[in-house]
């Protein structure tokens, strides 16, 4: 992953200009390819070395790509943007299954699990975010989300010195926070600096969890 580093920050960087410049297909495709990018180092890990984890990764981070082609349409389209949100929470659902292959559940998930729930619901509540025209997909993904995070944080709690843990926490964790920001900015703030630290919340979560994954399977 170390050697994907440098040019996957550069393309980041170039996708938050085009992002900014507000160049939706170069923007898109720059977005797509970011994810496809991770999605191809899960696939040449599991190639080099067979592991139901890496398979549902790869799965997942496949999944993920889709959902961010349609979450480019966030303000243009409800109906695509309800698409995205149903690709992404399918690739929550490869996440977990791979979380809870490489460990297994905790009651400390449970309570982080709650602890994030409680976050998301308080910050909906104080913003007033009007999530209506995405029900019930949206909160069936948060809970997803939510979910993911947990689990990685449990196991990272759990075995702090297993291979790839610190790794899959922090990777869980700014998955999540990229959806809460991405909510304050759809809902609540809609502000280009907001956009901006959802993006790099993202990617540096997906990276991390991509990196995660193939030191811990």
């Amino acid at each position: 992953m170390q050697f994907i580093l440098l040019p996957f920050a550069l393309c980041f960087l170039l996708y938050i200009r085009q992002e900014n410049r507000y160049h939706f297909w170069a923007a898109t495709a720059l977005k797509v390819t970011l994810t496809l990018t991770l999605a191809l180092c899960l696939l040449v890990a599991l190639l080099r070395r067979y592991s139901p984890v890496l398979l549902a990764a790869n799965l997942g981070m496949v999944l993920c790509a889709g959902g961010d082609y349609f979450l480019q349409y966030i303000r243009r389209s409800p109906g695509k943007f309800t698409c995205g949100i149903l690709l992404f929470s399918l690739g929550h659902v490869c996440n977990l299954v791979a979380l809870f292959l490489l460990a297994p559940f905790r009651l400390s998930g449970l309570a982080v699990l709650a602890g994030l729930l409680a976050l998301a619901l308080a910050l909906k509540g104080i913003g007033r975010w009007d999530t209506s025209e995405n029900e019930p997909w949206l909160t069936i993904y948060i809970g997803l989300v939510a979910m993911t995070a947990a689990q990685s944080l449990s196991a990272a709690i759990a075995a702090p010195g297993a291979p790839g843990s610190l790794l899959l926490g922090l990777g869980g964790l700014l998955f999540f926070l990229s959806d809460i920001v991405l909510g304050i900015w759809n809902y609540q703030k809609n502000h280009i600096l907001v956009a901006n630290l959802n993006w790099l919340l993202y990617f540096s979560g997906q990276f991390l969890l991509c990196a995660g994954y193939i030191a811990a399977a």
